[in-house]
C-alpha cells in the first residue's frame, strides 16, 4: 500500500487527459450543450471536467482502501471483482451508447476517448487493489 502516490499519480494523469479529450468536442456537440443540454455545460471545459473525474477516482480508491484495510481478504476480494466487474459494464455500455445514440455519436471521436479513458482509470485502479499485498492492521496475511 506504500505505493498508492503512483496510483493516484496515474490518475491525475488519466483524468487530465480524459477532461481535455472530452472538451474537444465537435461542433454540433458544443451547440447541442448550448442550446439543449445545458446540464452537462462543464464539459466545455476541460479543467472541471478532470476535477469531476478525478474526484470520483479518489473516492473510489478511498473506498477501496478502507475496504483493503477493515476487510477480510476472502469479502475484499469481492467487493473488488464487483468494482471490477462494474468498471468493465461501464467501458462497454459507454461504447454501446456512444455508437448507438444519434446524439452521442456526433460528439466526436476525442470526446468517447475522454469517456472510455475515466472507465479505464476505474478498472486500473482496482486491478491495483486486487495485486497489491494484502495487509490488515499493518501485518501480513497469507490467503
Amino acid at each position: 500500500m506504500k505505493r498508492i502516490s503512483l496510483l493516484i499519480i496515474f490518475e491525475i494523469i488519466i483524468s487530465a487527459i480524459a477532461g481535455y479529450l472530452m472538451s474537444l468536442m465537435s461542433f454540433i456537440g458544443r451547440m447541442g450543450i448550448n442550446l439543449v443540454r445545458t446540464e452537462y455545460k462543464v464539459f466545455k471545459t476541460w479543467w472541471k471536467t478532470a476535477l469531476i473525474i478525478f474526484s470520483i477516482q479518489i473516492v473510489l480508491i478511498f473506498i477501496q482502501w478502507i475496504v483493503k484495510r477493515g476487510c477480510t481478504l476472502s469479502a475484499s476480494r469481492i467487493v473488488f471483482f464487483f468494482l471490477l466487474l462494474i468498471g468493465v459494464l461501464g467501458l462497454v455500455y459507454t461504447y454501446y451508447d456512444f455508437s448507438s445514440v444519434f446524439e452521442h455519436r456526433l460528439m466526436k471521436d476525442k470526446f468517447h476517448l475522454g469517456g472510455y479513458l475515466f472507465w479505464i482509470g476505474w478498472i486500473s485502479s482496482n486491478l491495483y487493489f486486487l495485486v497489491t499485498p494484502y495487509t490488515r492492521n499493518n501485518k501480513m496475511v497469507e490467503s
